[in-house]
């Protein structure tokens, strides 16, 4: 039977990048003792955005990626400062990335990455999009800003073809207004059983 266990201690152990390494050690349901190496990451908290601009196409990024190893579709968004709001951190990396700023900003939900990763991102929806500046970009990032309808936008959630599928899927109820992405929903496509 599933049970909550018990934290008897949490030690940072290092950083790689903006991951913090730390080992919490935990008093299992039998008693004994499990030591487990999990993930924070270091700015605390990150938010992304599912952007859809006035015309309707909404906002993506594309940045290489090094664990794939390549290029990867993913929702504009990153790392919230210190202090700073969620949804303030989600339109200024919104504006950062992309260009874009939004006329309204909602906030759909949270997820977590893995079951020993810590990092949570927080989601919103931002529409009436519209581009105001150019891209305000990080020393060593890399983003290409692409239009896609979203209906494109779930077929690439849907395809395992982005980094956040999740906030696609908080964003679902309400891109159900889309013709492509009521006919997904009504068939969807299948994958082979050996697809990667």
């Amino acid at each position: 039977m599933a049970s909550a266990w018990e934290l008897l201690s949490s030690e940072r152990q290092g950083q790689a990048g903006r991951r913090v390494l730390v080992a919490k050690t935990f008093r299992m349901p039998d008693g004994s003792q499990e030591t487990c190496t999990v993930t924070e990451f270091a700015a605390g908290a990150a938010a992304a955005v599912v952007a859809l601009t006035v015309r309707g196409p909404g906002g993506r990024a594309e940045q290489y990626r090094p664990a794939p190893a390549r290029l990867r579709a993913e929702l504009p968004g990153g790392g919230v400062d210190p202090g700073e709001p969620l949804a303030d951190g989600a339109a200024r990396e919104l504006a950062e990335e992309t260009g874009y700023v939004p006329r309204e900003l909602a906030y759909l939900g949270e997820m977590r990455y893995d079951g020993y990763s810590g990092m949570a991102r927080h989601y919103f929806l931002a529409t009436g999009c519209e581009r105001r500046h150019d891209q305000r970009l990080d020393p060593g990032e890399f983003v290409t800003v692409r239009e896609v309808s979203p209906g494109e936008l779930l077929t690439l959630a849907m395809a395992g073809a982005m980094t956040d599928p999740g906030g696609v899927l908080l964003a679902l109820p309400y891109l159900t207004g889309d013709p492509q992405v009521r006919a997904l929903l009504a068939s969807p496509p299948l994958r082979s059983a050996g697809a990667p």
